[in-house]
């Protein structure tokens, strides 16, 4: 695992989550974007987008178990980049981590991290 480019990849992901959601809130006035459909349909493009990056690069490994540690560096990176931006500027309540939404979105993180790992082994088999 190339940690610096795992940790590169997750402050990418969680800026394009940051985007989705600000683009939700003010360009269509969604005001609850994490019980809302179309962020569950957008959140794993924005994951699934630095994912196939961080494996674009040859020689890594790949498959679940690599995908998994990508995906728990992503989980890190936006518990930091939440606790240090999100929380303090924009929602000021540091029971967001815990909301169980919020929790499900990082879950389907790991999901679509794990996903595109697998399956790039997969094809680097056949």
């Amino acid at each position: 695992m190339n940690l610096i480019r795992a940790i590169l990849m997750g402050v990418i992901s969680w800026v394009l989550v940051f985007f989705e959601v600000s683009i939700l809130m003010f360009g269509f006035n969604i005001k609850s974007t994490d019980k809302s459909i179309i962020h569950y349909i957008l959140f794993p493009i924005a994951i699934f987008i630095p994912t196939l990056i961080y494996f674009k690069k040859p020689n890594l490994k790949t498959g679940a178990q690599q995908g998994l540690y990508l995906g728990i560096i992503f989980f890190l990176v936006s518990l930091l980049l939440d606790t240090l931006i999100t929380i303090p500027l924009f929602v000021n309540d540091f029971s967001f981590l815990l909301n169980p939404y919020h929790l499900i979105g990082l879950a389907e993180s790991l999901v679509v991290t794990v996903i595109v790992a697998e399956t790039k082994r997969l094809h680097e088999l056949s």
